[in-house]
């Protein structure tokens, strides 16, 4: 019998100006729930029953908005107008060269300076279906942090019968510009206040990796990941590579971006917690996914929901996206999209148990 799909609204937070932040709460199959903020397209919460229905959180956040605004490592947000770093924040569009801030190691715009939308207010609107419940939420892109014209930006998040946490990112441009949208989730399998992921287990579609310089830039080149501690072709432990001494490991975990096998809406990859039994899937039509470890999360002890005690490697990110910096280096997919061409990427989440 099919389950009854819904999608509820109500105010999470009353900012000072006014405005009310929402959260819209999506009940899907198989026991999963997730709650959006339209205070930066947050994924707020996310539950996922384990091997014995225990239903637990399994993505790190914070309590307030103010918290949220104050973090320095975008739990969950929505990030655009391009995620990942832009060389020296330099691009050409339009045939002019354009310059966006810097604000990050090694001279680059990094989740585009100010013009991040984790500390954007979205619209939403929300719906049902037998098929599908969720919300489609809006903001406006005027060009914040340097970026070229304006640009619509739609981000709708639902839930199925079975249970999968499908995104779709839409935009709409009015000046050639780069585009790279995408969300910057911590998933912890064994519930979010739960510590360390190093023992979850990881497999990624990707035979190949970009390298990148010990200040996060990419180098403009892709190594076989085969027979390093960089290879996820297998299911290991997220910790395993943490005291390697591959060159791209000094850092102690990863922060790299891996390039999906294929084209087209396709698998990833997977991650299971053996303790809970939680296990999720992927499926993205990106090029690539930043695998991210929490190596500077909340750079130490920062309390996050539920008085959690978040530190290093508390979480990890699977960012799926166009590479890094890929619209100064014309060896890789462009990033690049004219006025009035949209934008659209498709990432899907499929959460069991094993």
């Amino acid at each position: 019998m099919a389950e009854s799909l819904s999608c509820t609204t109500e105010t999470f937070e009353t900012l000072k100006d006014g405005t009310q932040v929402s959260l819209y709460r999506i009940n899907g199959g198989r026991g999963i729930t997730a709650e959006i903020l339209s205070y930066g397209g947050i994924i707020h919460r996310l539950y996922a029953p384990d091997k014995h229905g225990q239903r637990d959180d399994i993505v790190l956040g914070q309590p307030s908005v103010e918290r949220y605004g104050l973090s320095p490592n975008c739990a969950a947000p929505v990030i655009g107008r391009v995620i990942n770093r832009i060389g020296e924040g330099q691009f050409m569009a339009g045939g002019k060269l354009w310059q966006t801030e810097i604000n990050a190691q090694g001279n680059c715009t990094n989740h585009s300076g100010s013009g991040n939308y984790a500390r954007r207010h979205f619209s939403g609107e929300p719906f049902e279906g037998p098929e599908a419940a969720g919300v489609k939420l809006y903001l406006k892109d005027n060009g914040e942090g340097g970026f070229p014209g304006t640009m619509d930006v739609w981000v709708t998040y639902s839930l199925d019968q079975e249970g999968n946490l499908k995104i779709f990112y839409e935009a709409l441009p009015d000046h050639e510009t780069p585009i790279n949208i995408s969300n910057h989730v911590y998933f912890n399998l064994s519930g979010h206040a739960s510590g360390s992921t190093k023992d979850q287990l990881l497999q990624l579609d990707a035979d190949f990796v970009m390298t990148f310089h010990e200040n996060g830039m990419p180098l403009g080149e892709i190594i076989s990941v085969k027979d390093t501690d960089l290879d996820f072709t297998s299911l290991r432990p997220l910790g395993q590579g943490y005291d390697s001494q591959h060159p791209q490991l000094s850092l102690k975990g990863y922060d790299h971006n891996y390039c999906i096998r294929g084209r087209g809406l396709r698998r990833g990859g997977m991650a299971q917690d053996l303790n809970t039994g939680r296990a999720l899937e992927f499926f993205t039509d990106m090029p690539g996914v930043q695998l991210y470890t929490g190596i500077h999360l909340f750079e130490g002890i920062c309390p996050g929901k539920d008085d959690a005690q978040y530190r290093n490697g508390c979480g990890f990110c699977l960012e799926t996206q166009h590479y890094p910096n890929a619209m100064n280096f014309s060896q890789f997919p462009s990033p690049m999209y004219q006025a009035g061409e949209k934008f659209e990427s498709t990432t899907v989440f499929r959460f069991y148990t094993v």
